[in-house]
């Protein structure tokens, strides 16, 4: 074999252990919770290849597990850089009392406004709303 058979040959090899590497990270980012429950068979290292960080960073996001390693299911461990689900309904809806918008991370009331063509002003008056750059995710908004 030559040397640049062998040069070709290494270059390759490194690029499919980066790629493959790369494809792991990518996957855990997108598949923990920042809070994770412990399931039955789950061990720390486990849950840590799982959720792509590392076993010392999982460590120090709970400090309590550099005491004892041994955790149990139901238990609850911080997650470093994983999601926040969203626990409420986001978005327009209907009920018996009209037209409602439940307000998601990012809107504004002008923007709530423009998507039913209504006017700020109408949906301070109809909600009661003093200020109107003041308003939060979760709260409910009634438009007629």
């Amino acid at each position: 074999m030559t040397i640049k058979r062998i040069v070709q040959l290494s270059v390759i090899v490194i690029l499919l252990f980066t790629s493959f590497a790369s494809v792991n990270n990518a996957k855990a980012w997108a598949s923990c919770p920042s809070t994770y429950y412990v399931q039955p068979g789950d061990w720390l290292a486990k849950i840590a290849r799982n959720c792509g960080v590392s076993l010392s960073s999982l460590v120090a996001a709970n400090p309590w597990v550099s005491y004892s390693y041994y955790i149990y299911p139901g238990q609850a461990l911080s997650i470093p850089g994983g999601y926040d689900p969203v626990s409420y309904y986001c978005g327009p809806g209907y009920n018996a009392y009209g037209s409602y918008y439940v307000v998601c991370r990012g809107d504004t009331l002008g923007g709530i406004s423009m998507y039913y063509g209504v006017t700020v002003s109408h949906l301070q008056w109809r909600n009661g709303i003093p200020n109107a750059n003041y308003i939060y995710a979760g709260q409910v908004i009634y438009i007629y």
